[in-house]
């Protein structure tokens, strides 16, 4: 295999490659030095008083570096390469988007020579490492990170993948892979925790090293992987096809959900105008919670029980007989509870008659959802005036009479263009009637605004 040549780039492009700073869901920073004295804030889609910005982080960790005898911003600044829902732990896991091998140096660095020293550890890590990848003849990285401090992060980048079981698992073969094949020495050695741990921190390019002042380099040669093909490159072909066939066992049957369905259909009452059928209603908290999981592909661990839970109660509500069969299928699907568990689980609801109130469904939805659907939200109510009534209705008829005067005009307009080009000559009255099907007389009443 030809290797890339690295050679050093702008933070920015480490950012870009990874995008740190616009994740799909949300992301962590952490420093010691924050000046909330709160060492972890986020990046994304998130609600959390701890927000914030790449921008805003660089400025709120400042600190006095000794080596530079002066304060600095973005002192000791970290970042966790994947993604997650909220919080960044492991159970709430969203997004894989690189693996990493982290190496750190045995030698204590000094007050002395700072920058030569670490430059020289630097030089000799990526030369030995390169050596026993090539060896392994496992694939380039695409790019690596030095600390500043003379250890380095190396790391194989890709599209993004949904943190789905099958491909946390091979995430952490590969994690396993390098801690196993790569051999420390007297120099350096592999940090095996950072290196196996999903959900950790690393040092983010563009920031100081606060004992050696320093800022942590990003060089970049390699390519940005696709993930099944990083796996395939790291001779883990036969894991990949059996975990993908084991995801195909456990695939979503939607002959259930279209049984479910036309069962409620068939048995379904007349049209009310006000109110709703208690299994339509729970029908739609099972679908809003199955369409969230199904997109993630598996529920994070701290919600397992409640979704299950909550699952069952409202299979309950919609065909008590059927209630523990189909759970075991959304079980197998994406939530993966041991079977003994989820028994034990649901051993009280199999009892119990559980009946929500909105309010409560509600903030329970919210907990294992993170927000509260639509149908379940509360509505307020405003008591208008028969005044006020007469108003709305009256601007709510000239709206749509005004719509409706626009859609037959477009539609005249169009009629006398196609056919005026089609014929060579101005259209009459009666064809414009008949290519569009309005009465003679509609076109009468618009005929002569737009036949100038």
């Amino acid at each position: 295999m030809l290797w890339p040549e690295y050679a050093i780039v702008e933070p920015v492009h480490y950012s870009k490659l990874i995008e740190l700073d616009k994740p799909t869901y949300v992301r962590g920073l952490l420093s010691p030095n924050h000046v909330s004295k709160h060492e972890i804030h986020l990046l994304g889609q998130t609600k959390s008083k701890y927000k914030t910005t790449i921008k805003e982080f660089k400025n709120d960790t400042y600190a006095y570096v000794d080596a530079l005898g002066a304060k600095r911003e973005a002192v000791n600044n970290y970042h966790t390469p994947n993604e997650f829902f909220n919080w960044p732990r492991t159970r709430n896991l969203s997004l894989l988007r690189a693996n990493w091998l982290e190496i750190d140096v045995n030698e204590e660095i000094g007050k002395f020579n700072i920058r030569d020293r670490v430059r020289n550890l630097e030089k000799q890590v990526v030369n030995d490492i390169f050596e026993q990848l090539k060896t392994n003849n496992f694939p380039p990285p695409t790019g690596f990170v030095c600390s500043g401090s003379g250890g380095v992060h190396f790391y194989w980048i890709y599209e993004p993948v949904e943190a789905r079981i099958a491909n946390v698992e091979l995430w952490r073969t590969i994690a396993q892979k390098l801690k196993e094949n790569i051999k420390s020495n007297n120099v350096w050695h592999v940090d095996r925790g950072a290196t196996s741990k999903i959900a950790g921190n690393l040092r983010t390019p563009g920031s100081l090293h606060q004992k050696t002042g320093l800022y942590a380099r990003f060089f970049n040669g390699g390519v940005k992987y696709i993930f099944n093909e990083l796996v395939e490159e790291f001779g883990l072909t036969t894991d990949l096809i059996r975990l993908q066939n084991r995801s195909a066992k456990i695939s979503f049957d939607t002959k259930s959900e279209q049984y479910i369905s036309s069962s409620l259909h068939k048995n379904s009452k007349p049209y009310r105008r006000y109110g709703h059928s208690i299994k339509e209603w729970w029908l739609k908290c099972v679908n809003i919670i199955k369409s969230h999981f199904n997109q993630i592909g598996y529920v994070p661990e701290g919600k397992r029980d409640k979704t299950a839970f909550i699952l069952f109660v409202a299979f309950k509500h919609i065909d008590k007989d059927l209630a523990f069969e189909r759970l075991l299928k959304v079980n197998q699907d994406f939530i993966n509870l041991p079977i003994e568990e989820l028994t034990r689980l649901i051993q009280t609801a199999k009892t119990v008659n559980y009946n929500y109130r909105k309010e409560t469904l509600a903030e329970y939805v919210e907990s294992i959802l993170g927000y509260v659907p639509d149908y379940l939200q509360p509505k307020e109510s405003v008591r208008l005036t028969a005044g006020e009534v007469k108003k709305r209705q009256k601007l709510s008829a000239n709206s749509t009479a005004e719509k409706k005067r626009q859609r037959t005009n477009e539609l005249i307009i169009s009629a006398i263009l196609e056919l005026t080009k089609r014929n060579k000559v101005k259209p009459t009255q009666k064809q414009v009637s008949e290519k569009t099907g309005l009465g003679i007389s509609t076109v009468k009443r618009y005929w002569k605004k737009n036949s100038d």
